[in-house]
């Protein structure tokens, strides 16, 4: 009876490889029961990563039984405080200002002679101070505007004064308006922190004892909406002037029809636009056909047939890498890692510009490029690559020239971050007080939520442009430089 060979090179190597896709089977099979019993926990969106500390924990042990005697990272690190809650230990004490003498509206004496438990006589009787700063009683102000009116004898018309804080020319039956406060007020609870009017007229109700309807809040909304659109206008002006534009969509509704909401941000302007597609036509129309600035994304398809210069956001690739070396074959990992790292020193370099000289830096920074160069051309010499690996080329590839330019441009930062921060207030809205019914609650919301996001970021106050927006009764653009500056 033959013996079966096992000194055969070939079935040894079948072995190898069967025990290494078994042992990746089984950590597959871990992260995926993990994962399954997390999305069943009803506050698994919500809960911190708790595994997140035991992880560094056993791969510090890990490094040390591998004979690493290097030291973990120290405390004051930021990736080691990644989780935890509150300033750093030791930081300064941040209390509320004591109120002077001046500012102080009534002085309260809080008596106390007796013991509340033994109701003796107390001795060595002393006094402390204590301060509360609270809100008064709201009442509402109601204003009777006596308007006059005359009927001018070139023209033949009726004519009607208006006083700088009416918001309506209506009179009669509809002569009951509300002041240009409450309805800023309604319009930015509304459009930046996603509240939604039957709260609002609750809220109202009760804290300010000011009865109102949903209704009202809406028609006012729209008639706000109209007198700023040529402040809108003028913000998308200032966009197509910028020298670096952030951009960045989310999914949206519109009754039932499926939408996505864009954001286009630049240092001084936000501007936000609901529309049905998703394509390349949307940035075509916000920044126009004679944009010359940077536009800086992620890596959707979308941007690719735009003939704008721009800059892929690196964190998107970094992500990508991370993820990947859960799923890519053991001989992949130190490759995709590479290219992380090489990433995280092309930022670090750009961070530390102002640091080297001018030659040194520039020496460092085509060190990298070479760097990514090879990378890809390490590709290329491989006899074989993991679907995900290929991917990844491609895309690195597709996107060659726009990875690294913050290396060169001073002013185009590595990653998209603005973009999705700017979305982040309209995630809220969508989540909390949810989208738009009709394509007019869109269009206001548009333009109402890109004038509170560009005021916020100016450092202005959207009461001071709405207001100025009110005493207007035909719609002129307003200068958002021009406000007064939040106290």
């Amino acid at each position: 009876m033959a013996l079966l060979r096992t000194d055969c090179r070939g079935c040894q190597l079948r072995d190898q490889r069967i025990k290494q896709l078994l042992s990746e089977n089984h950590v597959l099979r871990q992260h995926l029961d993990e994962a399954q019993r997390q999305a069943k926990r009803q506050a698994h969106p919500f809960r911190r990563d708790d595994d997140a500390s035991a992880a560094d924990t056993q791969a510090a042990s890990d490094k040390q039984a591998a004979g690493d005697t290097r030291q973990p990272a120290p405390a004051g690190n930021a990736s080691s405080r990644k989780n935890k809650v509150g300033r750093r230990k030791g930081h300064k004490a941040d209390l509320r200002p004591v109120p002077t003498p001046a500012e102080i509206d009534r002085v309260v004496d809080v008596p106390l002679d007796k013991c509340p438990m033994c109701d003796v006589d107390l001795y060595e009787h002393g006094q402390v101070v204590q301060y509360q700063t609270d809100l008064p009683s709201i009442k509402p102000i109601i204003t009777q505007f006596n308007i006059e009116t005359g009927k001018c004898p070139c023209c033949r018309q009726r004519w009607q004064g208006r006083h700088p804080d009416q918001t309506s020319d209506a009179v009669g039956a509809a002569g009951n308006t509300l002041g240009p406060n409450v309805l800023s007020m309604a319009a930015e609870l509304k459009h930046r922190l996603g509240v939604s009017y039957d709260k609002i007229c609750d809220y109202l109700q009760t804290y300010c004892h000011f009865q109102v309807c949903p209704a009202a809040l809406i028609r006012a909304e729209q008639r706000l909406a109209d007198l700023a659109r040529p402040t809108y206008d003028a913000l998308l002006d200032d966009l197509r002037r910028a020298k670096v534009v952030h951009a960045d969509e989310t999914g949206w509704r519109i009754g039932r029809t499926s939408a996505w909401l864009w954001v286009f941000s630049c240092k001084k302007a936000t501007v936000y636009t609901i529309r049905n597609s998703r394509g390349a036509d949307v940035p075509e129309d916000i920044l126009g056909p004679d944009f010359n600035g940077y536009l800086i994304v992620d890596g959707l398809k979308t941007y690719e047939c735009l003939d704008y210069a721009k800059g892929s956001c690196n964190a998107h690739l970094m992500r990508r890498c991370r993820n990947m070396c859960d799923t890519v074959p053991a001989r992949e990992k130190a490759h995709v890692n590479a290219l992380n790292t090489l990433l995280k020193e092309a930022i670090d370099l750009s961070d530390r510009r102002r640091e080297l000289t001018s030659a040194g830096y520039h020496r460092r920074a085509q060190e990298i490029e070479n760097r990514l160069d090879e990378w890809l051309e390490a590709n290329n010499r491989k006899h074989r690559l993991s679907d995900e690996l290929r991917r990844l080329d491609e895309h690195v590839r597709r996107h060659r020239g726009e990875w690294l330019v913050h290396l060169h441009e001073r002013h185009v930062p590595a990653t998209n971050n603005h973009a999705e921060q700017m979305l982040r207030p309209a995630v809220i809205t969508r989540k909390v007080g949810g989208c738009n019914k009709t394509p007019r609650g869109a269009r206001v919301h548009e333009i109402l939520a890109s004038l509170m996001a560009t005021c916020h970021r100016q450092g202005k106050r959207f009461l001071d442009l709405a207001r100025k927006l009110w005493q207007s009764p035909t719609p002129q653009a307003v200068a958002v430089s021009t406000l007064p500056r939040a106290a």
